[in-house]
């Protein structure tokens, strides 16, 4: 009888966890939405080119030097020069960034490009039409002369004589505020 009263129990227990379990109920709703949303507009150009679109070539010519100037329309260790390119961001609709693409630009050891004074330049959004033109100063620098490090000097020697070859990539992005 006692093995009876527990498999009755058991019974009884098996019967209301299946009963409660099947009317325990879970509450879910679910809703949908739509949304328009507008994005923003982007349009940079370097002179009269669309920037992906654009090349841009110079030569030394184009360049002013301000320190150090090589003679004959070279360039020599210690120089800085550069050259302004006219930026026109007008129609975008956020903040531009100009900076030169060191992953994709060949710049020969041991001279600098870059852009601005910090290598970037901010072109900050502006609704007002041409307030958002700038010109974009790139600077190409040998820096370093007259050391007393012998790496640095033979390093410098040796692009004597050398034409220097440049690839650079400047690239726009929007600016991540």
């Amino acid at each position: 009888m006692k093995g009876n009263k527990k498999l009755l129990v058991a019974a009884v227990l098996l019967l209301l966890i299946v009963v409660s379990y099947g009317t325990y109920a879970i509450y879910r709703e679910s809703a949908e939405g739509e949304a328009t949303i507008p994005a923003a507009a982007w349009s940079v150009k370097i002179g009269a080119d669309d920037f992906k679109d654009a090349s841009f070539d110079f030569s030394l010519s184009d360049l002013t030097c301000t320190t150090n100037p090589g003679k004959a329309n070279t360039i020599a260790p210690g120089a800085e020069c550069y050259i302004d390119y006219t930026v026109d961001a007008d129609g975008s609709q956020v903040d531009v960034v100009i900076e030169v693409d060191d992953d994709n630009s060949t710049i020969p050891e041991p001279l600098e490009v870059s852009v601005g004074t910090t290598g970037t330049v901010t072109i900050p959004y502006s609704a007002t039409e041409g307030e958002m033109e700038a010109d974009v100063r790139l600077t190409v620098k040998w820096p370093g002369a007259l050391t007393d490090d012998a790496d640095k000097d033979e390093d410098d020697l040796a692009l004597n004589g050398e034409d220097l070859d440049f690839s650079i990539k400047l690239v726009a992005r929007q600016s991540l505020s």
